[in-house]
């Protein structure tokens, strides 16, 4: 096994990569002097000309995941990259004849660039045009279409050391909502390993809380029929939540939560004559410049 170190946030994360095929995994002690690599990035393990850099595993790596998670992740994910590199190549050996496979991913990348112009002319088009008071109307005037899939929550959510120092304290103070009671809290999860997260001013789907907490036999959701704040453990920490607005699934999208779907439902609305009319420009343009030619077999 080697080892290879990566930073995340500031704090070191160790990622033990097993290496099977010493010939074809090249970590930080030994690189490819062949090999482009991209600039401002880290190579991690090259296999072939293929490179996956530390960069493009820390973007994936799912936030919270720490000690021997990270690493079972990051493990298996070089391994995913490593059988997706070979069986590309093998692929590619036992398949040399791609015309028809080059002609559908270039009809692909002009849909896409296609789709991102559309894009962008209807943000260019409507967004300046959308008001806040537009939003507001077509949202009491259709309230029926923003039906809640997920269960929402405003709140704080802590995850402590068990061993950590004056928790007490911070059992006081979570429940607070002043400015100041927010800022000692957010001093002491820094000075003490802590997570916390502050989201009273942004609704979040409690299921993305719910599974950072240990499980307990009852949910969640029909505890907060009853309770705004919990304390729960497990061996190694304690998690802390305050709750201060909920809203069930089922219920009505709140309007902030909404803002952005019914703006897009307003573009929506206008894009076909929209996107018709501009399409007819661009078609009179070609004609009137005498762009179009017009090749027909003689007889």
């Amino acid at each position: 096994m080697k080892i290879c170190r990566i930073h995340r946030r500031g704090h070191l994360l160790k990622l033990i990569v097993p290496v099977t095929v010493q010939s074809v995994l090249l970590l930080s002690c030994g690189w490819n002097a062949s090999t482009a690599y991209e600039r401002g990035k880290t190579p991690l393990v090259e296999l072939k000309g293929s490179v996956l850099y530390e960069e493009d595993l820390l973007q994936v790596l799912p936030l919270g995941l720490t000690g021997q998670d990270s690493i079972d992740f990051s493990e298996q994910y070089i391994r995913n990259w490593v059988e997706d590199v070979m069986f590309y190549q093998n692929a590619e050996r036992n398949i040399p004849d791609t015309r028809d496979i080059d002609r559908l991913v270039n009809n692909y990348r002009r849909s896409l660039i296609e789709h991102e112009y559309q894009r962008r002319l209807l943000e260019q088009k409507f967004s300046a045009e959308i008001t806040d008071e537009d939003i507001t109307d077509f949202y009491n005037d259709n309230s029926g279409m923003f039906v809640l899939n997920e269960s929402l929550i405003k709140g704080l959510f802590l995850k402590i050391p068990a061993k950590a120092p004056d928790l007490q304290r911070i059992k006081t103070l979570f429940t607070q909502t002043d400015e100041e009671s927010f800022e000692e809290i957010e001093k002491y999860c820094i000075r003490n390993s802590a997570r916390c997260e502050f989201f009273y001013d942004n609704w979040r789907n409690l299921a993305e809380i719910e599974v950072m907490m240990p499980q307990s036999g009852t949910p969640l959701e029909d505890l907060l029929d009853k309770q705004s704040g919990f304390e729960i453990k497990d061996e190694d920490n304690i998690y802390l939540l305050n709750v201060s607005e909920y809203l069930r699934k089922g219920g009505t999208e709140p309007l902030e939560y909404a803002r952005g779907k019914v703006r897009m439902l307003l573009i929506n609305n206008n894009e076909v004559s929209y996107m018709r009319k501009i399409r007819e420009e661009l078609y009179q343009s070609a004609v009137d410049k005498g762009l179009i030619e017009y090749h027909r077999q003689k007889r």
